[in-house]
Formats: C-alpha cells, structure tokens, sequence
C-alpha cells in the first residue's frame, strides 16, 4: 500500500497523537529511545525520520492546511518527540485532521485526550501547556549556532570535597585517627 511520500520499505510509520487549538497543534511522535532524528517542518508538510531499538522510522506527510515553521517548536524527550506546530490561518475554524489524506489519520493518529480542548470552550483555557518543550529547538534556525545552550547543572558546585586525593589538611578540618581493633 502507498501512502504519500513514504519512502522505504523497511521504515515504519511511528504512532502520534494530536490536539489543536485555532492557532496550532500539538503532535507527539512516539517512538521510545530514539536516535538520528531529523525533523524538517515545510509551510505544507512535515518529514520526519529516526531509529529506535535498531527499527527505521520515516514518513513524509502533508498537511490539511498551512503552517509556519518559524514559529514552531519540537523536542525529543527520549520516550518520543513533542510538536507545537503554528498554523498560518490562525482564525480557521479547526482542522478536521491533520493530515492531507484522510487513511493517514485514520491508520497513525489518535486524539491525545490529555490535552483536548473542545472547540467551543477553546477560548475558556490557557492554550497548550508548553513547558514540556522548554530548551526545544525552533524549526528553521540552524543547529550549529545553538550547540549547548543549556549548561551542565553541575557547573557552578563546588565539590572538592568530595575528593578522595585530598587530603583533610586540605580542608582544615580535623585529621581522623585510626583506632586500634
């Protein structure tokens, strides 16, 4: 069977969940442990590939409506990868999918009921909740200007008491006797 722009017999086609608001979507690609991810967001699709547990995931699929990339995030969080994605129409009543071909919907997207809003009480709650896609890497910037971003959480400990070169002199503290047994 084809669907779109699958590529590769052997790759699989990862499970996802979404949720919408007028504005944009949240899409959670879940594959567990993944490696090697590439995630390519155009205005009409989204192409996505990785491994896991030595599989090849890999699709390419286009949108029901337009979106804008600058504007969107993802992340990998090890047990799968998290979208806010932006729609360009953000007055749009809602996208009755979120794929283009209505069988890719169907056979790889569920609704992710954890972040569900109905459309008529959308204007009622505070949009996505996005603090899962802090440090997350925006869609159109080049990696190699944000190589590390984030510092260790250790870098500003100081913990040269807890080496076992030192000696206690080092630390002015009180030299331990040996007792005899």
């Amino acid at each position: 069977t084809n669907f779109g722009s699958r590529t590769m017999a052997a790759s699989h086609v990862p499970p996802m969940e979404w949720a919408q608001r007028k504005d944009g979507f949240y899409l959670t690609i879940k594959v567990p442990d993944l490696t090697k991810e590439q995630v390519d967001l155009t205005a009409t699709s989204l192409k996505f590939s990785g491994e896991s547990d030595e599989q090849k995931y890999e699709f390419t699929f286009d949108f029901f409506g337009k979106v804008v990339p600058e504007e969107s995030q993802w992340k990998n969080h090890g047990r799968n990868v998290q979208m806010h994605v932006v729609k360009e129409d953000k007055t749009q009543d809602h996208w009755p999918r979120l794929f283009s071909e209505k069988k890719i919907d169907k056979q790889y997207v569920t609704t992710d009921w954890s972040r569900y809003v109905d459309e008529d009480e959308e204007g009622n709650d505070d949009g996505f909740d996005m603090s899962a896609l802090d440090g997350a890497a925006n869609f159109g910037v080049d990696d190699d200007d944000a190589e590390d971003d984030e510092p260790d959480s250790d870098d500003d400990v100081d913990l040269s008491d807890l080496d076992p070169a030192k000696g206690p002199e080092d630390d002015g503290a009180a030299p331990l006797e040996a007792s005899a047994a």
